[in-house]
């Protein structure tokens, strides 16, 4: 499991100071200090992590500690939270609510930063000596967020949840850096882009970015147009990516199939992912590897 920590405070002081003593005591971790409202807001929405320790009082802010935990249980199912404050008492029955999601791995009360380091550093350890290491959380956090999608009858809110899910798989896979709704160069909208930094040398040799679109077409079928028209995306990347997937709700068209076949020979790879793979994915221990099967398997096959 990465381990990436988000430290959340509205002082920045404070955040810069607590992550570089973390990082002291715990190396291996990887601690990001966040403390600027828009800032806050975006990394909780398009980065991953799989603990955030987070100041309940924001008095600078729109929101507090309590409101950003409860947004961020939502949109990333894996989280965890530790919950730090001076004023404790006066978030008790929020904070009772929350202990209740199961989302909270401790509540600590701050202190000056030579006592409070230690305490910290325990809990941190202690949470991810515990972490089960067949992933059984995240696989169901997978699957019920993938049914929720698969369910929902609103077409505008099922395209969201789609990519949302889509993002929330790779993120599990090992990628950290996903930006959603980017335009290129020829203003062409990409739904997802990857940024390809896992150290892994299959992965490496697909360039820098992996693009990503996102088909919510459970009755249209993914068809010819719609594979020459990502094609060009991945084209217009000029090197930077090297591997392009399409992912749908749905069903691909034969048609689509056969363009991938005629593209074969082509150095830029296109991977076709649909309930199958998704299934795979989900269900399974090491993602990093079954995501690389099922790009071998589709490359030979094409």
């Amino acid at each position: 499991m990465e381990k990436t920590i988000l430290i959340i405070d509205d002082q920045k002081a404070q955040a810069e100071g607590l992550a570089k003593g973390l990082k002291s005591k715990l190396p291996t971790m990887n601690f990001i200090p966040v403390f600027e409202e828009k800032k806050i807001l975006d990394f909780i929405e398009n980065k991953f992590y799989s603990l955030a320790i987070v100041d309940l009082r924001m008095d600078e802010y729109a929101f507090d500690g309590i409101e950003l935990v409860e947004k961020m249980s939502v949109i990333n199912p894996f989280s965890k939270f530790i919950l730090v404050s001076a004023f404790k008492e006066e978030y008790t029955a929020p904070i009772k609510r929350l202990m209740l999601s199961g989302k909270i791995v401790d509540v600590l009360e701050k202190e000056m930063q030579a006592d409070w380091l230690p305490k910290l550093k325990d809990v941190i350890s202690v949470y991810y000596d515990n972490f089960n290491e067949d992933q059984s959380e995240i696989n169901k956090a997978l699957m019920d967020h993938y049914a929720r999608t698969k369910n929902e009858e609103n077409i505008n809110i099922k395209g969201n949840l789609f990519e949302h899910f889509v993002s929330l798989l790779f993120q599990s896979i090992g990628f950290n850096h996903i930006s959603k709704r980017v335009k290129d160069k020829s203003l062409n909208e990409v739904d997802l882009i990857i940024r390809n930094e896992i150290d892994d040398p299959f992965i490496n040799k697909f360039g820098k970015y992996i693009l990503v679109e996102c088909k919510n077409k459970p009755e249209d079928k993914v068809n010819k147009n719609d594979f020459i028209v990502f094609k060009e995306k991945l084209t217009n990347t000029n090197g930077l990516a090297e591997l392009g997937i399409i992912a749908t709700t749905g069903y691909f068209t034969w048609t689509a199939y056969n363009e991938a076949t005629r593209s074969s020979s082509n150095s830029r790879k296109i991977i076709f992912l649909s309930n199958p793979e998704f299934e795979i994915l989900i269900k399974s221990k090491n993602r990093l590897e079954e995501f690389k099967a099922i790009i071998d398997k589709q490359v030979k096959d094409n």
